[in-house]
């Protein structure tokens, strides 16, 4: 196993990417769920063999997993994936993107941290 900790930004990303990419069941793997102030979903954190990967949607018509697009069945454009591993030291940046039908959010790592070490099963955003 790598030590993620020593990882720079892009090299995170990309372990994350292949942690997340090697989860036969997802849905058993959640960690924790991200829910805007309206309840769409904005990011989820997974159990992976590396540690506990964070997952959003980002960019122009980014929507969550269970948020409905407002465009046809097969429409391309719905934003694009972005995870990111959620051990990390205290030289890397904080903050982690999510978009859902309300615009973008900017996360904080550390406030994710704590509330996998409380227990908790669902943030919601403010």
């Amino acid at each position: 196993m790598i030590e993620t900790s020593k990882l720079v930004g892009a090299q995170r990303r990309e372990a994350a990417e292949k942690a997340l990419d090697r989860l036969t069941t997802p849905g058993e793997q959640v960690l924790l769920r991200v829910r805007c102030g309206r309840g769409h979903h904005v990011a989820t954190v997974f159990e992976t063999l590396v540690g506990p990967v964070f997952r959003s949607t980002v960019g122009p018509r980014a929507h969550g997993d269970r948020d409905f697009a407002d465009a046809a069945h097969g429409a391309h454009g719905h934003g694009t994936r972005f995870a990111d591993l959620l051990s990390a030291d205290e030289f890397t940046d904080d903050g982690l993107p999510a978009t859902c039908e309300c615009g973008p959010h900017i996360l904080s790592c550390t406030l994710l941290r704590q509330a996998l070490e409380r227990g908790e099963r669902t943030v919601h955003l403010g």
